[in-house]
């Protein structure tokens, strides 16, 4: 690739949570694989590639900033549970398989492909608690170019033998994990508990530890289940809170935890997140799919929380983000209902800003076009929908979340480079 790109096509993105950005038939100019600006004509630019899309849409790629990678093979599976028999009957069998390295190398391509094909690029995803599948993972997500935060898991409490950690291997495994992981361009480690009932107390000190040490982020579960809740009050009588567990052992990096669903929460933990600028994961499909609530999404964009969205398979069913962005509609709808319209849902735009801009922020300059960005677009090519020669740019991208998917999305880039299908031999 040259270090200049001239992109042709009907632009757009989100800017504010409440504005798109609309630039059809328009020009954006890429320099070393970030964005220098949108112009209604050609610009003059020397020694440049040219990428002209006609009238196809270009939009910044997906970011899915909860997801659990080895949950892929189980999607569709227990939805008639709840979270914490959902995880003993299904998800804890089907992580222990990744211990053979096999079953990755099976299932983690067909993952890949389909997120290259929905157009989730930017990541933040849970590996299992096996070393060598999570490093096997990083490799597969570096490879085929993606923007990644990939968690090993630690869990030294479990119902599952074959995924319960001794305490002292589980912080060896996580520390030389994270010495190997430092071969990685693009992708990067995250420190995971998977919530605070599966790591004893000295188990969550250590990862407290390794946070400081490493200046690493966190990703785990906070307020996803009452069960689960009353569960973290019996195993921490002396935390004031799910969220001061978290808080107690340093597993709180300011502007740098993401924390996956927070659907009940009390006032002072809301205050606490905010003062820790944490990152909401908000992740619509689980929350219904395991009858765990609504997040009040609604009341949270206004208080200024951090917020992207999340697939979360395997307790969610469908990876792509538009897919995603109607169900956070869905349940605002539903939980405005509910309150007698004293609460307002929200809306396609604010849904799409949450989709690439809002999880986009967690990597840095992401899910924009806005100059100093990072070139990551998509190309959508919509005019298989009789409207879409007739209606406005806004439209179409309402449509294209609602209707669209793999089919639409005619070209990938990261980086101003075009990233190809990571397994073209296998569907």
């Amino acid at each position: 690739m040259k270090s200049s790109v001239l992109v042709h096509g009907d632009l757009l993105y989100a800017a504010t949570p409440q504005k798109l950005s609309l630039h059809p038939d328009s020009w954006m100019h890429l320099k070393a694989g970030k964005v220098e600006g949108i112009y209604a004509e050609k610009p003059e630019v020397d020694a440049c590639e040219i990428r002209d899309y006609g009238k196809q849409m270009i939009l910044p790629v997906f970011a899915d900033i909860h997801i659990h990678s080895v949950q892929y093979g189980q999607r569709g599976l227990g939805m008639n549970l709840e979270l914490l028999p959902w995880l003993s009957n299904y998800t804890f069998k089907e992580e222990a398989r990744f211990e053979d390295l096999e079953y990755g190398k099976k299932v983690f391509p067909l993952l890949l492909n389909e997120l290259w094909s929905l157009g989730s690029l930017n990541l933040c995803t849970f590996s299992s608690m096996h070393l060598e599948s999570s490093l096997m993972l990083m490799d597969m997500y570096e490879e085929a170019g993606f923007r990644a935060y990939v968690g090993k898991v630690n869990m030294d409490c479990c119902d599952e033998p074959r995924l319960k950690e001794e305490c002292d291997i589980s912080y060896a495994d996580t520390r030389e994990w994270l010495e190997r992981s430092k071969q990685y361009k693009n992708v990067k480690p995250i420190i995971t508990p998977r919530f605070a009932p599966s790591c004893t107390a000295p188990l969550l000190k250590h990862l407290g530890q390794l946070v400081q040490e490493y200046d690493l982020p966190v990703q785990t579960h906070l307020n996803e289940n009452k069960g689960e809740i009353s569960w973290v009050q019996e195993l921490f009588p002396e935390s004031k809170s799910y969220y001061d567990v978290y808080r107690s052992y340093n597993l709180n990096p300011k502007g740098k935890t993401v924390l996956a669903h927070c659907i009940h929460n009390s006032e002072a933990e809301l205050e606490a997140m905010l003062e820790d600028e944490v990152f909401v994961a908000h992740c619509p499909a689980s929350n219904v799919n395991l009858s765990s609530g609504i997040m009040h999404l609604r009341e949270m964009l206004d208080a200024g929380f951090n917020i992207g969205l999340g697939s979360d398979i395997g307790a969610g069913d469908r990876l792509f983000m538009g897919t995603a962005a109607v169900d956070a509609i869905r349940a605002s709808k539903l939980y405005s209902l509910q309150s007698e319209g004293k609460v307002e849902p929200v809306n396609y735009i604010e849904a799409f800003y949450l989709a690439t801009a809002g999880g986009g922020s967690f990597f840095g300059d992401c899910g924009s076009f806005a100059p100093g960005s990072t070139a990551d677009y998509l190309v959508v090519d919509d005019k298989c929908w009789p409207a879409s020669d007739r209606i406005g740019l806004d439209e179409r991208l309402q449509q294209f979340l609602y209707l669209g998917g793999a089919e639409q999305i005619s070209e990938r880039c990261m980086r101003g480079e075009v990233i190809e299908k990571p397994f073209p031999d296998i569907c």
